[in-house]
């Protein structure tokens, strides 16, 4: 597998995770899109800010935890333009959720 397919197949990991556990990191948030963003914006995971939403939601962190930790490893390994990818599909996600709801 080339270093493209390689990239577009830890993009999707990383998306399907997102999908399944975001709900318990991001869970109450105002605006879970740009939370998102705030997580992923930089060169690494944002794993601070992670810990913060995590915080403010005890009862779910214990099972959220590892499988965020997990997902920050696995953005952080990818390579600038796959990270560039997941910063597209968020917002992308959010441009179609807006259209949802109108």
């Amino acid at each position: 597998m080339d270093k493209a397919a390689q990239g577009c197949a830890a993009t999707r990991d990383l998306a399907r995770r997102a999908r399944a556990h975001g709900e318990l990191l991001l869970a109450g948030a105002a605006s879970p899109h740009e939370e998102w963003m705030s997580l992923v914006w930089g060169p690494l995971f944002d794993r601070e800010h992670a810990l913060r939403l995590l915080a403010s939601r005890p009862a779910a962190a214990a099972a959220a935890l590892p499988e965020v930790m997990a997902a920050a490893d696995r953005f952080d390994g990818l390579a600038m333009e796959a990270k560039r990818r997941v910063r597209r599909l968020i917002l992308r996600h959010e441009q179609r959720a807006g259209m949802r709801t109108m």
